[in-house]
């Protein structure tokens, strides 16, 4: 590409069709305007005026910037067309946001080009953005899309957003509850559970006895629960029957506390084929906690796996987090 300097009074249509404006000339004639003989009487009433004369191999920034969106955007995703170089990849549904960030990271190494994501890991709505990526100057050489391209097929999806699963659902707690906070309790999971899709087999509250919580995992598993929410267990009690009658019925505890604060009492198990997830109090799920960082991750994948839990700490310190982090639950 060439970049050329022209007078505008003295310039002709010859001078200028064809070539890339790059810079505004006014509000309506923007850089980036592929130029034309409908621009001449503009140009004319301008002075100096810069331009860029395209190339063999040379992409103009828009056209850089819808194949640079169309090779980032993996399922789940719409990339929407380029503004003044710009692209922005939306959510087509509610789910997991995914990124390979060693692939961002790779491609913005290449220059001219900018790719900019959500962070690994965030639940998103349908329709919010998720990622987006510009071209800086007006032009750039092909080759540079292409080489972005090529890491995109090497690496897979560079980002993509996995669909939530509508996960049967179990609650338990062990709390006693006074009827507001009965109230309370339920319409919160009702609501947060509902964001997802869920299927809310039973709310059960129980005593924190033996007898009753094994009872509580049994009809769990009749009801082909495929994530049971637990509510009221100490995750520093190891004789509380959450964990005991968990073992009894088959499943295990994965994990006890999570690597966030405040998050030190949640805790994660399975039961047989179902996910399990505790909270110390019915009072976690009336408020964006650690529990609202995991869920994502186990209405995406429908499982318990404790690196989902694990990985959190990166941006674990909930306390001075923006609310951004948490669902849009409203």
């Amino acid at each position: 590409m060439r970049a050329l300097r022209l007078d505008g009074k003295k310039a002709s249509a010859g001078d200028i069709k064809g070539r890339v404006l790059v810079h505004d000339l006014g509000s309506d004639l923007r850089k980036g305007t592929i130029l034309g003989e409908q621009h001449l009487d503009r140009v004319r009433h301008s002075g100096e005026i810069h331009v860029i004369e395209l190339e063999p191999g040379d992409l103009h920034e828009d056209v850089a910037a819808r194949r640079l969106s169309a090779a980032l955007c993996g399922p789940g995703l719409d990339a929407r067309p380029p503004v003044q170089s710009q692209a922005r990849i939306m959510a087509s549904q509610r789910g997991l946001v995914r990124v390979r960030g060693e692939v961002v990271d790779a491609i913005n190494s290449l220059g001219y080009i900018s790719v900019f994501t959500l962070m690994d890991g965030q639940a998103v709505a349908e329709g919010e953005e998720v990622a987006g990526c510009k071209v800086t100057p007006v032009a750039i050489p092909g080759e540079l899309i292409e080489r972005a391209e090529q890491l995109c097929r090497d690496h897979g999806p560079v980002v993509e957003l996995v669909r939530f699963r509508p996960l049967k659902t179990f609650v338990v707690a062990t709390e006693r509850l006074k009827p507001k906070a009965r109230g309370l309790f339920r319409d919160a999971v009702m609501a947060k559970l509902g964001w997802y899709g869920a299927e809310v087999l039973a709310v059960r509250e129980v005593p924190r006895t033996d007898e009753a919580v094994a009872a509580a995992y049994q009809e769990a598993l009749a009801s082909g629960a495929e994530l049971v929410l637990f509510a009221g267990a100490s995750a520093i009690d190891p004789l509380d029957p959450a964990y005991a009658e968990l073992s009894h019925a088959g499943g295990q505890v994965l994990q006890l506390g999570a690597p966030m604060h405040p998050g030190s009492m949640l805790w994660l198990g399975s039961l047989r084929a179902a996910a399990v997830v505790g909270v110390a109090s019915c009072a976690g799920f009336g408020r964006n906690s650690s529990l609202d960082l995991l869920l994502p991750f186990v209405f995406a994948y429908g499982r318990a796996d404790a690196s989902d839990l694990l990985r959190l700490g990166h941006g674990g310190l909930i306390e001075a987090a923006a609310g951004r982090r948490f669902p849009p639950y409203s």
